[in-house]
């Protein structure tokens, strides 16, 4: 069995209000939103399952108020590059996502980090649920 899951973490700048609890509540709802769409459009490479590989890839996005991907940059990954380009063509495809809040929008825009990890078995997943998670001031949202 293949497992692939991805984390969230929004980066909101330099915040120096803390959010409401309604504003909390949005935005939490917003994430799941967000990668439960995101996860429509992942894959995990044929190739890559074929030759028995795993890995990870961190990648940071902007989208837009309206939920379309501005851009994107691959900050690191481990494994093979057809994890690298598996990650660069789900976001396009997953483009418009949910609309972020207002809240969490600066300048019209959020950024946000997101680690995409490929594994082949439960004890993978289960390890970089636990390592590969970037850890920000914000929460972090993970699914498997």
């Amino acid at each position: 069995m293949k497992y692939c899951w991805i984390a969230l973490a929004l980066l909101l700048g330099a915040c120096a209000r803390t959010p409401s609890p309604e504003q909390l509540a949005e935005q939490q709802l917003w994430e799941q939103q967000l990668i439960t769409h995101i996860h429509l459009f992942k894959f995990y490479p044929a190739n890559a399952q074929a030759q028995g590989l795993e890995g990870q890839v961190n990648i940071e996005f902007i989208i837009d108020a309206h939920g379309n991907l501005l851009r994107q940059r691959v900050i690191s990954h481990s494994g093979s590059e057809l994890f690298v380009a598996a990650v660069q063509a789900s976001l396009p495809a997953a483009s418009p996502m949910p609309a972020p809040p207002a809240s969490v929008l600066k300048d019209g825009e959020v950024e946000v980090r997101a680690p995409f990890v490929f594994c082949l078995t439960p004890s993978c997943a289960g390890q970089a649920t636990r390592q590969g998670a970037i850890e920000t001031e914000e929460r972090n949202t993970a699914i498997e």
